[in-house]
């Protein structure tokens, strides 16, 4: 068996560190979320020729950006493929490395990783795109990332996954894992361990409670993850088409 015909949790690749499945996880209704449909993702700007085929060769027909234009354009994703259909959807609404541009908008003691994640939330347009794009994608897997596919990766993750009745849980377990396999990257490690970069660390740490804080806005706000997504204006078919591909 060739390695990307394999079905992987995380893909092993060069330049991207945080590339895994949303398949494999039990489902309410006995089911299990399909392997090569749905990957999440870091940034794609480092990808050796080795990455890009496998990428390919496993599937991947469809990318979507989820990082500001400014974003894409100071770390430009390698190309896939001429067959591979990219768009960028922006899920925050600024630069997250201008993440002082929302700060600046709350009194410092009511300012968090939380506050961050509200915005995202209720960014109903960009849900509403991203759902609109992943029901008609092209037939194979599709890739959506951000810069170090934590914050707007997990969300959209976070969505895809309890679409598909995959339990809270699994849900926060599949965002979690998104610290160590950061550490991976020496880049990231070394500004980990820098003493002085206490704010680094406060921003990338993925602990549970940031993911479930979200989960339970979902749920406890807006009924679900069915009611959210027809607050945010996606039609029941674009819903109805995620879920199955999913399944």
């Amino acid at each position: 068996m060739e390695p990307h015909e394999q079905p992987w949790v995380r893909l092993p690749l060069d330049g991207a560190f945080n590339v895994r499945e949303l398949g494999g996880y039990p489902t309410a209704n006995g089911d299990r979320t399909k392997f090569g449909r749905f990957l999440r993702s870091d940034s794609l700007c480092r990808l050796s020729a080795y990455d890009v085929k496998f990428l390919h060769d496993y599937g991947v027909r469809a990318v979507v950006d989820l990082r500001d234009p400014s974003e894409v354009a100071d770390a430009p994703n390698v190309e896939l493929g001429k067959d591979v259909v990219c768009v960028n959807i922006p899920l925050l609404g600024f630069n997250a490395a201008q993440i002082e541009a929302l700060r600046a908008q709350f009194d410092e003691k009511t300012f968090s990783m939380e506050t961050v994640y509200r915005h995202i939330i209720e960014n109903y347009e960009g849900v509403r795109a991203c759902f609109r794009f992943l029901a008609d994608a092209p037939e194979g897997c599709v890739l959506f990332h951000c810069a170090v596919g934590k914050d707007r990766t997990g969300i959209l993750a976070m969505l895809l996954l309890s679409l598909a009745g995959v339990d809270k849980w699994d849900v926060i377990a599949n965002y979690v894992q998104t610290w160590s396999n950061l550490m991976r990257d020496q880049a990231f490690s070394e500004e980990w361990y820098d003493a002085a970069r206490s704010d680094f660390r406060e921003g990338m740490m993925s602990g549970p409670e940031i993911i479930e804080y979200a989960y339970n806005i979902v749920e406890e706000e807006y009924g679900g993850v069915e009611s959210y997504l027809l607050g945010c204006g996606v039609p029941d078919e674009d819903a109805a088409a995620v879920r199955q591909r999913l399944l």
